[in-house]
């Protein structure tokens, strides 16, 4: 049971890319914030807008960014699986690009899925790299990690503070939230920029076809 209590095994990369990169994602950002849409919570059916618990702005498409992150992750891929200790496995990847501004948080939750919403694979790991203008013209923003019973003790949960450059990952099974956000500016460029990544693992199709996709 002490196992329930602890907060999950995770990895936190600094400096996971180099400043032409960062520019090139602030960039996109920029002009791209008119096709930002509002995060939703759920999936399939019963996927929407919960503005209780969850505010911010995704963007699923980001071009040659997209794939330029994708395969920066394909090669760190054995450090993850070495730190998490899990058993390498061929991924699938699944990424988003979210602003979180003035007001934004996401409330405790899980990455994996459950029936009709688990499609043809399993969220394995979920990742997290983070990056802002500079100076940094938010504050809060902070991922929580939470132990299995998540009973809000201290010692029960770690916070993460967002730093620009940096990568976090931790088993997708494993509660986190992302602790509110204040942007006095409310300007899109000074958010708390984040891709979220979700490596995944295929699995055979069951019997009857895919129960759902994302």
């Amino acid at each position: 049971m002490d196992s329930l209590n602890k907060v999950p095994v995770h990895g936190v990369a600094r400096n996971w890319l180099g400043v032409q990169l960062i520019e090139q994602l602030l960039g996109y950002a920029k002009s791209n914030e008119h096709l930002f849409e509002w995060s939703t919570v759920a999936y399939g059916p019963t996927r929407r807008v919960n503005t209780t618990r969850r505010i911010s702005r995704v963007l699923y498409d980001f071009g040659d960014l997209k794939q330029q992150l994708t395969e920066k992750l394909q090669d760190f891929l054995p450090e993850i699986f070495k730190k998490l200790g899990d058993k390498p496995f061929d991924p699938i990847f699944e990424l988003e690009l979210v602003a979180h501004g003035d007001g934004a948080f996401f409330a405790r939750h899980k990455d994996t899925l459950t029936g009709r919403d688990r499609g043809n694979s399993d969220r394995i790991i979920s990742v997290v790299y983070y990056f802002h203008t500079l100076p940094k013209a938010f504050s809060g923003g902070a991922l929580r990690l939470h132990s299995l019973v998540a009973t809000g003790e201290g010692d029960t949960f770690v916070d993460i503070a967002p730093d620009c450059n940096t990568l976090v990952f931790f088993p997708s099974i494993f509660p986190h939230e992302v602790l509110p956000v204040k942007s006095p500016s409310g300007r899109f460029l000074d958010s708390r920029f984040a891709i979220n990544c979700w490596i995944c693992r295929g699995r055979e199709v069951e019997l009857g076809g895919p129960r759902g996709t994302k």
